[in-house]
């Protein structure tokens, strides 16, 4: 035998032969087992709402006690999510819809309760009640979730936001419902708005997930990122479209910084020697398809740098190589790419510069460097660099042999007495 859930119903009604009539209904429910309490007053019913386990109330509201509309209010209060199905004599239709705006689950006239109205009537407000006590859960999710989340319609307006996305981007829900969200979402990049990527992913029906840098209300910037979904009603037409935004500036700044770090020299601020040889390898890779291009190389070297450090001390060193790669940054073109490969030792990327120019650019920073002073709590610092130059060739067969060539370059210069530059050719 199948077994029912026994579903609890308060019964308020004053007519002994109505009361009846409604428990009789009940007990010949054939899909449903019912537990009808019968209280006969306004005031029972409350306490009863109070200290009784209640499925469904049954509420007449022409009892002597009863206010009409005014006690359906109270009552609603105390019954919490409790469906309430309001019994009448009469058909008043303006009475029934007033009912239901405050709060009534259902009205029905006790005439006309037919052998399952009734029942079908309570089972339906449960399944109501349900349901709305899971869109309640669902919605307390979505509010209480820490990224933001938004709903659109089918073109993209705005018709939801939970708390989370006005934390994020400084917008209230009255600013931004009607409002199209592409108008919140800025570009990814020069070529191509983030709106028209999304759009050609998700009008199709397809998810879009990716990272975006936006803006918020008070124009500060930040990274999010971004997933949008689209919903499908019933014919499997795209309804509407769910989005979530995630914060990840922090993360973003992290990478960035863990980037920095394993790429620039940590005291200079230049490349470090990792990356500088790389981007040689790449200037000699593009030497090498194209025949006629120049570009150069330069090795530099501070002399007597030890003598500073045992003289001045090795925070005086520091901001000698400080000060030397800052004068590097200064004199040097953006194109331009110079390293610290270590120690006091440097390099410079000179791409589509010539033998001439590049002596030029060599000689421009070895007068600037020799005319730099630096202080110290041991006095000002005077130093200077010996430079060695090269052409970086198609015929070398690796970077390295420019790099050697421009190191031999280099120690040429410090044989020769120091502070001065020298060029090596193709051997």
């Amino acid at each position: 035998m199948r077994r029912y859930k026994l579903i609890h119903v308060l019964l308020v009604e004053d007519d002994p032969g109505d009361a009846g009539l409604v428990q009789a209904t009940l007990q010949q429910a054939r899909d449903a087992h019912f537990e009808v309490t019968w209280v006969k007053s306004i005031n029972q019913a409350q306490q009863c709402l109070l200290n009784c386990q209640i499925d469904a109330l049954l509420l007449d509201l022409s009892l002597p006690d009863s206010d009409g509309i005014a006690t359906l209010h109270r009552i609603r209060q105390l019954a919490g999510a409790i469906p309430i199905i309001i019994l009448t004599g009469s058909g008043d239709t303006d009475f029934a819809l007033t009912a239901l705006e405050a709060g009534a689950s259902d009205y029905m006239i006790k005439s006309d309760f037919g052998s399952e109205g009734l029942t079908r009537a309570i089972r339906y407000s449960l399944l109501r009640a349900n349901m709305e006590a899971h869109n309640r859960l669902l919605v307390t999710a979505l509010e209480s979730a820490a990224d933001g989340i938004f709903i659109t319609d089918r073109e993209g307006r705005i018709e939801w936001i939970n708390p989370a996305f006005t934390r994020l981007t400084g917008y209230h829900s009255q600013e931004v419902v009607g409002q199209k969200h592409e108008t919140l979402t800025k570009t990814i990049g020069p070529e191509q708005s983030a709106s028209e990527i999304i759009w050609q992913h998700i009008l199709p029906g397809e998810h879009w997930h990716g990272e975006t840098v936006n803006y918020r209300k008070d124009g500060s910037q930040y990274h999010e990122e971004l997933t949008i979904a689209p919903v499908f009603d019933t014919k499997g037409q795209i309804s509407h479209f769910i989005g979530i935004k995630k914060d990840v500036t922090e993360r973003r700044q992290m990478e960035e910084n863990l980037k920095r770090l394993a790429s620039t020299d940590p005291l200079t601020d230049l490349p470090n020697r990792r990356v500088f040889m790389e981007d040689l390898s790449q200037e000699w890779s593009r030497v090498q398809r194209f025949n006629n291009l120049q570009s150069s190389l330069l090795m530099l070297d501070i002399d007597h740098f030890k003598f500073i450090n045992d003289n001045y001390g090795h925070a005086a060193g520091d901001e000698v190589l400080g000060q030397f790669a800052n004068i590097l940054k200064a004199e040097l073109r953006t194109i331009d790419t110079p390293g610290r490969l270590g120690g006091e030792e440097f390099a410079i990327l000179l791409p589509g510069i010539t033998t001439a120019n590049a002596m030029t650019t060599a000689e421009r920073l070895r007068k600037r460097i020799e005319a730099t002073r630096v202080n110290s709590i041991n006095g000002p610092i005077h130093f200077t660099v010996s430079i060695g130059g090269t052409l970086i060739s198609p015929q070398d067969k690796a970077y390295e042999a420019a790099l050697h060539r421009a190191d031999n370059a280099m120690y040429e210069a410090k044989d020769a007495g120091r502070n001065q530059t020298k060029w090596q050719d193709l051997l």
